[in-house]
Order: structure tokens, then sequence, then C-alpha cells
């Protein structure tokens, strides 16, 4: 077979081109640390590579968001850690408000404390994040949430919403409260019912802020929840020395809840179905029941009671009342409604500012009553403030957990990618070694052939 010396070039050349490239690409990967420099070098791996890429900066950005809700997240508690100790030491002032030897000027005393509480509970209202933005006013994170028209009366500008933060793929956590929830919706009295008393009182009676002893029966679709606990005393007619003082359990609520129609039910005993409406018992007729003081009045029928309004009633409530109630005197109880912690204080400063006893035990009975109410409310908000707090510390754990798992996805990510991408040196110094030993010998041998030209002996 005859070959030209074109060929002998032709293929000389080619050799050594293609070596030089090979040359080229082991250099480039070398320097770059990469074994796929382009796509078409591993297009299933590149593929795969570019999808795992992304993958790993959405991760990337999950732990970004992450590191923000947490810093929101404890700007939020550490307000929230605030607001529990003010709440607390309001609660302790009016613990030393109810020392019966503490005088009028004492209570001024702390009543000026107190005004300095709530200038500190209005400015943590108010509190904003590292981001300026308000901690407290739900979606509105630029409103300021709470503005004060008087003393304890207070605007909420914000909404019921709570701004969200993704850290995850399928999770995004709430970093602000609504201000709504946190001040505002915190319930009267034990949470479920609050007692009050009557300001005609003339006795020395004190109602205490009550108990639910069985929810599923106050719960009862036949229990309206509005009572009237009406005092009458009468002489002791084996002791005309002695008084006999009794009560009874009217039904208080003039309508059905919710609706505009009558209750036919208002106005009458509970314990004997006597219609108040009608008139007043008889001058000199006990009550139903015999009080004592300090006893439990229970929401239910009783032994010996025959004729109640609701057959076999027991709607798994009491109260108890101490001190000496005096006829005419009443207490009433009412399902709990919603007031404002900022409302709360200012009862607070009004019982203080209205302490005036008289010597009779019905100024420092109206003092007393108030204060007892202050206290059961401060109870209820702490709870809200505690609740807060509990739901905050959940979340801050849960973005901490999410944040380590986005961690260990994207070690993950980076090892895969490793493996795709990285290079193994040792095997590639060892081809750009070889492959510089063949250029070397292409060069060489193609330098030699370059001789055996017939051109060269013309």
């Amino acid at each position: 077979m005859r070959v030209a010396t074109s060929t002998i070039f032709n293929t000389g050349v080619f050799g050594m081109q293609n070596l030089q490239q090979n040359q080229f690409k082991l250099q480039s990967q070398l320097s770059t640390g990469r074994k796929i420099l382009s796509p078409s070098d591993d297009p299933i791996a590149s593929a795969r590579a570019l999808q795992l890429t992304e993958s790993s900066s959405i991760v990337t950005q999950f732990t970004t968001n992450s590191d923000s809700a947490n810093s929101a997240l404890s700007s939020s508690e550490a307000t929230m850690t605030q607001l529990t100790t003010l709440v607390q030491n309001v609660q302790q002032l009016a613990v030393d408000a109810g020392n019966p030897t503490q005088t009028a000027s004492d209570k001024a005393a702390l009543d000026s404390q107190l005004q300095g509480l709530y200038q500190q509970l209005l400015g943590l209202s108010n509190q904003t994040d590292g981001d300026g933005q308000y901690l407290f006013s739900g979606f509105k994170g630029n409103v300021k949430p709470f503005t004060e028209t008087s003393f304890g009366n207070v605007t909420y500008n914000g909404d019921d919403g709570q701004r969200l933060v993704q850290i995850s793929a399928s999770r995004s956590i709430p970093i602000s409260e609504a201000g709504s929830d946190v001040f505002q919706k915190i319930k009267t009295g034990n949470g479920t019912f609050e007692s009050g008393y009557t300001a005609t009182n003339t006795g020395s009676g004190i109602i205490s802020a009550g108990e639910v002893t069985d929810p599923s029966k106050w719960n009862n679709a036949a229990n309206l929840q509005g009572y009237k606990i009406s005092f009458q005393t009468i002489p002791n007619p084996t002791d005309p020395t002695k008084t006999i003082t009794s009560y009874d359990i009217i039904d208080n609520q003039p309508f059905l809840p919710g609706t505009a129609t009558a209750n036919p039910n208002f106005n009458k005993s509970m314990i004997d179905s006597f219609n108040y409406t009608a008139g007043p018992r008889p001058v000199g007729v006990s009550l139903p029941r015999t009080y004592t003081s300090g006893g439990d009045i229970v929401f239910a029928q009783q032994a010996g009671e025959a004729t109640p309004l609701i057959a076999n009633w027991d709607f798994g409530a009491k109260v108890s009342i101490s001190g000496t109630p005096k006829a005419g005197d009443s207490f009433t109880t009412q399902a709990s409604q919603n007031v404002d912690m900022f409302k709360i204080l200012a009862n607070f400063s009004a019982a203080l500012k209205s302490y005036a006893p008289d010597g009779t035990g019905k100024g420092q009975a109206a003092y007393q009553n108030q204060l007892n109410s202050v206290i059961s409310d401060l109870a209820n908000g702490l709870n809200s403030v505690l609740t807060t707090r509990a739901s905050q510390g959940a979340r801050m754990n849960e973005v901490s957990e999410v944040k380590t798992t986005n961690t260990d996805v994207t070690l993950q990510y980076k090892t895969t990618l490793s493996g795709l991408q990285d290079l193994d040196y040792t095997k590639a110094i060892s081809d750009f070694t070889q492959n510089q030993q063949l250029l070397t010998a292409a060069q060489q041998s193609f330098a030699a052939v370059q001789g055996l030209s017939l051109f060269k002996y013309i």
C-alpha cells in the first residue's frame, strides 16, 4: 500500500492537535479543580450539578431567612420578658394595696408607681425589632400599634395577622404578634365568668372571683351565665338582738344570648321560681337560702329546694362572699368579657384613688371588691403574656431545628456536587504527565517524518 507524504503529514498534525487539546483540557482541569469544564464534558452530570446548585441556593436562602426570623423572635421574646416582669410588678403593687394597714397617702404612693409602670407598658406595646418593624401590629409592621387617647383608653391600629418568614420549603414561621391578642383579649374574672358588686351596697360583703367546678355543666344551654345574688336581713325570731341574713340567686339576663328575644326567666329566683318583676317578697320574709360568711354559694339546686326555676338545675360553678351584706345589697355574675391591659391598670389606679374608709366597712368593702377584680384580671393578663411567650419559645426552637436540618441538607448537596464536579487530582496529574509524554513523542516523530520527503533530495 502506498502512503502519500500528505497523508503522513496530516496524520501527524491531527495526532499532535488532539494531544495538545487533551493537554489544554487537563491543564484547565488542574487549574480550576473541576473535571467538568463545559456541559459537553458530561451532559448528565452537568444537568444534575445545575439542579443541585439551584437547590443548594434555595436552602442557603432558607438559612438566611431562619437567621432573620430568629433575630425578630429574639427581639419579641426579650420584650415579652420585660412585659412579664412588669405585670408581676403590678401584681405585687395590688397585693401591697390590699394591706389594711396602709393609709390614703400609702395608696397615693402606690398609684405614683403604677403611673410609671403604665407608661412603661405603653412603651413596650410599641416596641420595634432590629429592622424598625413594630412587634405588635400584626401584618402592619410599619404602623404604630397603640395610641393613647386618655389614661387607660388606648386604640389599637394594627390587625390580627402575623408576619411570616419562610424557613423551609414547607414551613413559614410567624415572627410578629397581634397586639390585640397580647394586650387586649384578656378575659375578666376567673376567665369564664366575672363577679361584681353593686355600687349602692351598704354592707361590707366582698365577693370572690368564683370558680367553675364542672365546665360541661357551666356550658349547658340552659345556663345564661348572668345572675344576681340578692340579700335580705331580718330579726332573728328566737333572739331579737341578732339578725338572720339570707340570699337568693336571681336570673339577671333580660335577653336570650345573642338575640333581642326577651328571656322568660328574667328576674325570677333560680331557687324557688319567685318572680321579682311582680314586686319584692313580703317584708320580714327570709330569702330561700341562709347566708354564712365565707361559705360557698353554689349555682345548683340544693337539698330541700322543691320548686326551682329549672328542675334539677346544676351549672357547675360557685362563688363565696365574706363580710356582712346588708338588706338590699346584691352581687352579680356574668360571662367573662375582654379587657385590655391598659384598662386594667387604669381600673387599679381608680381603685387606689377611690379608697375612702368610712368606719362602717362599706368603703373598705367597695375598695376590696374593686381590688379583687383587678387582681383577677392581672392574673389573666399574665397568663396571656406567658401563653404568647410559650408560643414564641416553641417557634424559636422550631427555627433552630429547621436551620440545623437545612445545614445538613446543604452539606449533602455539597458532597453530591463534589462527587459530580471535583477533580481527582491524582488521576488528573497522572493523565497530564502521560499526555505530555505522548505529545513530546508525537512532536519528535513528526520532526523525523519530515525528513522522509523526496523533495529534500531534488
